[in-house]
């Protein structure tokens, strides 16, 4: 799996959880307990699949997986500041630049199956990130300059119960169009990251799932 797309992945996972960027970041202050706390993540490409059951090959080696029979499987695709817009279900990664507004590293576009997970506006690890999983309110476009060249931009309220962020986004922020996918998806090739739940003596069963096509 590419790079950015394995870290959007990663992130995507983490902010339905309403927590943020994964195994690498601790959250600074209190927060709900770990939703992935005796899971076991798997990261790699469907080698075989059959009905509820499929196998993923990573470096780590083989895993077989089984799917229950509610689950939500979430399909990755590269998304661009134009997919966003006023009524979207956006999770945002963002850092406070000094006394300014917060600046979305990242930035997750769910489907309507997906609204109010993750819900919330939450302190993460590294100095001054924040994740926040809320509705776009108002959007106000523009086009702005960064190190990587000029682009287009936006700036979103996003709304939460308790709470609303004003967020930058810009042509440095990492964009990801989520939509809802289905088991039949899951074929040899696809690339997958996600968690399970251990089961002794059978195939761990999915808790988390995010497709690459």
């Amino acid at each position: 799996m590419h790079r950015k797309a394995r870290i959007a992945a990663r992130a995507l996972l983490l902010s339905v959880a309403g927590l943020g960027m994964g195994s690498t970041l601790a959250l600074a202050q209190s927060a709900p307990p770990n939703p992935f706390a005796g899971m076991v993540r798997f990261d790699g490409t469907v080698s075989s699949a059959s009905g509820s059951t499929f196998v993923v090959h990573s470096a780590q080696g083989d895993m077989k997986l089984t799917l229950p029979a509610e689950v939500n499987i979430m399909v990755s695709h590269k998304g661009t500041v134009s997919d966003l817009g006023a009524g979207k279900f956006v999770g945002c990664t963002a850092v406070q630049r000094g006394d300014g507004p917060l600046h979305a590293t990242e930035c997750h576009i769910f489907p309507e199956s997906m609204r109010g997970m993750g819900e919330g506006h939450n302190p993460m690890g590294p100095p001054n990130t924040t994740m926040t999983n809320g509705n776009v309110a108002t959007i106000a476009n523009g086009k702005v300059s960064s190190a990587t060249g000029s682009g287009a931009s936006a700036t979103l309220k996003v709304t939460y119960k308790g709470g609303e962020q004003t967020i930058q986004v810009g042509p440095d922020t990492h964009i990801t169009r989520i939509d809802a996918g289905t088991p039949s998806m899951l074929k040899p090739g696809v690339k997958v990251m996600g968690a399970a739940r251990p089961a002794a003596g059978g195939a761990a069963q999915v808790a988390f799932l995010s497709l690459t096509p």
